[in-house]
């Protein structure tokens, strides 16, 4: 063997170590989580929990979702709630396919918002016009493209009174009708997840990393009201994290709930809507600073490019040396398989975790690379002060 090629052999062997150990790090971590974090099915045994619960949903041209919404509120087990539908400036078939879903049900309710104040988020604006509404003593907001399970909100209910939380939040499936879906949403929310993990979100405040998700966001009305409601964060483009991070501070107890087998979202229609989405979540869950884009984007690259591909050409130079007779060879092409097998484990399970197809496993890498991409453009689009689009209105960010 060359002198170049003991050179190569020894940096790819090193590289594919180094992804058997990321790779092991990552299945530790996530059944360690898994094993912490509390499911939506904690709350079957509990009590009920008395008073009414008052359901606010902003909803902007959600004509594709609106019915699926409406009819997973109608077959909920808990019959004591209200439901109110905040239609924010639309102008497309939603009002039509809500009323026509709700069939004259007296527990829902429709308010049209036409207007929004130019130093409020459109969302966070939709959600106060519904919560001055409400009535009830628990207070949920949740997007129009979420669907519930029948049992979801009795089981939320009685976590949420039986805890004394201030805050509970639920995170709930992705769906995967979509083959963009099915490749990409796994790594975007591979990498929320790495931002903000759960098990480390329900710890005591002291130790907590304060996280909630705006698709599920129940309060008690008290908590709600005292905090200030949606004006205490109405220009926050991700008002569940600036609520997550104030109660935190104000010494509110939080709580993250995987209801991922009763709670199905579907986010985007489209690739151009998914990345402009994820890269505004990305932007606000980093601070909006630019740097921790770009060490995130890098970070998504080294473990899920660059240390497969090292692993690949591992096996490739083993085998290629076992045929020269090359010394070392074969320990090269093993340490290659070990570290494409682990890998693939870890990622397997990072998918089973989301309830995702295995489908997504096989082209992880070209997903991570069209996820790290988003995260640089987010860098990108903070230096330039490039609008955000959000809700039908363009937000330009300041970095931080």
């Amino acid at each position: 063997m060359t002198p170049f090629g003991i050179i190569l052999g020894s940096v790819v062997g090193f590289l594919c170590l180094c992804g058997c150990i990321a790779s092991i790090v990552v299945i530790v971590r996530v059944l360690h989580a898994d094993s912490s974090v509390p499911r939506v099915r904690d709350g079957d045994k509990l009590p009920p929990a008395p008073g009414l619960l008052s359901i606010v949903i902003p909803a902007h041209n959600e004509e594709r979702v609106i019915e699926a919404s409406v009819l997973g509120l109608r077959r909920q087990t808990r019959r004591n709630f209200e439901a109110i539908y905040v239609l924010d400036r639309c102008t497309d078939r939603t009002r039509e396919r809500l009323l026509s879903a709700a069939e004259g049900d007296p527990r829902i309710r429709v308010i049209d918002n036409t207007s929004c104040p130019p130093d409020w988020a459109g969302k966070c604006n939709a959600c106060r016009v519904g919560a001055e509404a409400a009535c009830g003593e628990w207070i949920l907001f949740t997007d129009a493209d979420c669907r519930f399970g029948p049992d979801l909100i009795d089981a939320m209910l009685s976590l949420a009174h039986a805890n004394g939380t201030a805050l509970l939040s639920a995170l709930g499936r992705l769906t995967y009708k979509h083959r963009f879906e099915r490749v990409l949403q796994p790594v975007a929310t591979t990498v929320l997840l790495r931002i903000f993990p759960l098990n480390k979100a329900n710890r005591e405040a002291s130790k907590r990393w304060p996280f909630a998700n705006g698709q599920f966001l129940l309060f008690q009305r008290e908590a709600y009201d005292a905090f200030g409601g949606h004006a205490a964060v109405k220009d926050a483009l991700l008002e569940d994290l600036a609520f997550a991070r104030g109660l935190h501070v104000a010494r509110r107890k939080l709580m993250v709930v995987d209801a991922t087998r009763r709670m199905e979202v579907a986010m985007y229609d489209s690739v151009a809507s998914m990345r402009s989405g994820w890269t505004r979540i990305f932007i606000e869950s980093l601070g909006r600073r630019p740097s921790r884009l770009w060490r995130t984007a890098i970070e998504l690259t080294v473990v899920s490019v660059i240390l497969p591909l090292a692993a690949f050409a591992a096996v490739t130079l083993g085998v290629l040396g076992v045929l020269r007779g090359d010394s070392g060879a074969i320990a090269l092409s093993t340490l290659g398989a070990l570290a494409i097998v682990v890998g693939f484990s870890a990622i397997a399970l990072l998918h089973h975790r989301q309830r995702a197809p295995l489908f997504g496993a096989f082209v992880h890498p070209i997903a991570a690379l069209c996820v790290a991409y988003w995260l640089y453009d987010g860098a990108r689009m903070l230096r330039h002060r490039i609008p955000v689009r959000w809700g039908g209105r363009a937000y330009v960010l300041e970095p931080r």
